[in-house]
């Protein structure tokens, strides 16, 4: 695998290559952004490509030194994650050791350090102290979801490269390949926002049951009884809320929204985000107005944004009740 399959990120991978062209590769990372967007992926084609011995601005995959880095057998390249709970400080020790030796066998050493947000405060200190003094032959790349865990002291020594979702385009167009219908493949890169991970190891049954609760949620919005069924789920349920849940949710309501405005404003039936309802969305045609959709996609686009900057979530859902209340 090279930075090519890594869907997504095109910025990212044109800063790595640009940093091995120039033999500039900081011995300091730090990978941020979504889960499931390939930051795992893209640290180990680096690892390869630092180390790849026909030296280019991508991993050959194919010399010993790339495969043996694939396969997790190389010595010199370690992959660190929590022990339970947390990152440690005897991980830290063990990593500030290596990382001071010379390689075995690669070029150079890398250590990739997955959630690391989850170093605890003394494991934190530690890793402080390598990038105050960074070993010239070893690269330490971290990576995580949630930045604003990582000490900002540990942030200004690294270089930071944000990852963003993927595109559901370059999902959908990943998922035809390796064999998804173009119906299924276009459904599935709609519900996962972004996480190319999730796509394809998910349930179909379980994205299509998520699709039924957000039908009822979008009929509830167009009925009598107005967003009062939308907020007796998510406000006033004794389940707890899951706040990636409650986003497909909404992310799959705003899908039928879009349909809906299509269909009234009589664009190609092709072009509909979810083709199976289509017998449906037509029936609402007369009920629901155009006006009403806007608000309905820009509340819950709305409502979504908040969702990601980690806004309360009983407030964001009751928000939106009285925004689109009856």
């Amino acid at each position: 695998m090279g930075f090519d399959d890594v869907v997504g990120n095109a910025r990212v991978k044109k800063i790595l290559r640009l940093a091995l062209q120039k033999n500039r590769v900081p011995n300091s990372l730090l990978f941020c952004g979504p889960k499931g967007v390939g930051e795992k992926k893209m640290a180990f084609v680096l690892a390869r490509a630092i180390n790849c011995e026909r030296e280019t601005t991508d991993a050959c995959e194919q010399c010993s030194t790339c495969v043996a880095i694939s396969g997790r057998r190389l010595p010199d390249v370690w992959e660190i994650g929590p022990e339970g709970q947390e990152i440690k400080i005897d991980q830290m020790r063990a990593m500030k050791q290596a990382a001071y030796l010379r390689p075995m066998v690669a070029r150079k050493r890398v250590f990739i350090v997955d959630e690391a947000e989850k170093m605890n405060e003394p494991a934190s200190n530690s890793l402080l102290k390598i990038l105050e003094e960074p070993p010239l032959f070893s690269h330490i790349i971290l990576l995580t979801s949630n930045p604003h865990l990582i000490l900002s002291t540990i942030k200004s020594r690294c270089q930071v490269l944000q990852f963003t979702p993927v595109g559901k385009e370059d999902i959908r167009k990943l998922l035809v390949e390796k064999g998804y219908p173009e119906e299924k493949a276009r459904i599935i890169s709609l519900v996962v926002r972004g996480n190319m991970e999730e796509a394809l190891d998910t349930d179909w049954e379980e994205i299509q049951n998520k699709r039924e609760e957000a039908w009822a949620f979008f009929l509830s919005l167009l009925g009598e009884r107005g967003s009062s069924a939308f907020l007796n789920t998510y406000a006033f349920a004794q389940r707890r809320l899951i706040r990636e849940d409650f986003e497909k949710t909404l992310e799959i309501l705003s899908s039928f929204c879009r349909d809906l405005m299509l269909l009234k404003e009589r664009g190609e039936p092709a072009l509909l985000l979810n083709p199976d309802y289509g017998t449906k969305l037509r029936a609402l045609e007369e009920a629901a107005s155009l006006e009403k959709m806007w608000d309905c996609l820009s509340q819950a686009e709305r409502v979504i944004s908040g969702l990601d900057k980690n806004l309360n979530l009983g407030l964001l859902v009751s928000s939106f009740y009285s925004l689109m209340g009856d």
